[in-house]
């Protein structure tokens, strides 16, 4: 009896200090959850309660939440909650000091967007190498990961799992073990200025009373023609082989624009197409000699696009199937300093995104709209508004 009695002390011993190293090992994901977003949405919940299952339990929520909150603005209800059952929680962790319980969970980026993953991964061998580790995975700015950390309350929301009003892809740690991650430099540095010198100019266009206001046509084979009738409207009689290659020198397309933006801005328009042709569209367009990005919507409204070059190479191209626009559709490009953001709507105010980026720019640009048209024949196109605003 005492032999089997010690033999199980020393067994219960073996066991604790194994649990108590497994405790002491922090995962990598804790501190740097973007290691996982290649290939998936990432989300991380943090909570604290004096029963473990119950800490477990709200960090698996928040976690879920995580993931729903990078959703929201990319997809449409539906297809979130459709895919919200293909989340698989990863990995959990308890820091052994604060007893605070880690939660990861990811859900499969090909799940709910094939394009967007063929992207990612084309992006992740691009960027690695050419060494660019800001594009690769980033720490702090991953538009792909969102970390809901103890003090952020989660309630119930319409599909069942949490309030999505936390801030995406702010990995901040608890206090107690806070560990603060510095960004690369090369860039940040470079931007920074372009954020702290960006001027107060806004710009709208006038066209109920005839006037480009402070924006301009431009029309480098003007071949394509507008007319400004007085009805608020300007129309564009597009030609054909209007385009806008990114890579290309020589820019064709026509375009209504304002010169000289420096820094940060946001580009609204409102544009109808006839969406009835196949290779028509129209995209918000930011730039300076060959370096350009441009959001745009084509092939019978059913395509939106963020793309564009800078400093030689091409930026991280994204391609996007959407339900049909019908008259009228919203676009907007932002930028804030190296992060640019593109947006579209068939209705005011409801922005779905497109995509994000980042890249060093030029700090001044010309930005506005860009009329295209593939089709073989002329098409109009009307633009009710222009604005571009810092």
């Amino acid at each position: 009896m005492k032999k089997i009695a010690k033999l199980l002390f020393v067994g219960a011993l073996l066991c604790y200090f194994s649990q108590s190293q497994t405790y002491a090992q922090k995962p990598s994901w804790v501190d740097n959850p973007g290691i996982y977003s290649s290939e998936n949405f990432v989300g991380v919940g943090v909570a604290k309660d004096s029963k473990a299952d119950k800490a477990r339990a709200k960090a698996e929520k928040k976690a879920l939440a995580g993931i729903e909150k990078i959703l929201k603005n990319k997809y449409p209800k539906k297809e979130i909650k459709s895919s919200m059952s293909s989340v698989r929680i990863e990995s959990y962790w308890q820091d052994p000091m604060t007893k605070y319980y880690y939660v990861l969970a990811l859900l499969p980026i090909e799940v709910i967007d094939k394009n967007y993953a063929a992207q990612k991964k084309a992006d992740k061998a691009r960027s690695s190498a050419m060494n660019a580790l800001k594009m690769l995975n980033a720490q702090t700015a991953d538009p792909d990961v969102a970390v809901i950390k103890v003090d952020d309350d989660v309630t119930e929301s319409e599909s069942g799992v949490g309030n999505m009003d936390v801030e995406a892809a702010d990995v901040e740690q608890p206090v107690e073990t806070k560990i603060e991650i510095k960004k690369e430099t090369t860039t940040v540095s470079s931007v920074a200025s372009v954020a702290a010198s960006s001027s107060a100019a806004t710009g709208n266009t006038d066209f109920a009373n005839k006037s480009f206001g402070s924006f301009k046509w431009s029309d480098q084979d003007q071949n394509s023609k507008y007319s400004l009738l007085g009805d608020g409207y300007l129309t564009v009689n597009v030609v054909s082989d209007e385009t806008w290659d990114p890579k290309e020198g020589n820019k064709r397309a026509p375009r209504v624009e304002t010169v000289d933006v420096k820094g940060s801005f946001t580009a609204i328009a409102k544009v109808k197409a006839d969406w009835g042709k196949y290779r028509v569209g129209f995209g918000i367009c930011a730039h300076n000699g060959k370096q350009n990005v441009i959001s745009k919507v084509f092939y019978n409204g059913s395509y939106v696009y963020l793309e564009g070059y800078a400093n030689d190479i091409d930026l991280p191209r994204t391609e996007k199937h959407v339900e049909p626009v019908k008259g009228f559709v919203y676009m907007k490009l932002v930028r804030s300093a190296y992060s640019w953001t593109a947006y579209y709507s068939s209705i005011e105010d409801d922005w779905v995104e497109i995509a994000n980026f980042e890249t060093e720019f030029p700090e001044t640009c010309n930005v506005g709209v860009v009329f295209l048209n593939d089709e073989g024949t002329t098409s109009a196109m009307k633009l009710e508004f222009l604005k571009v605003s810092q």
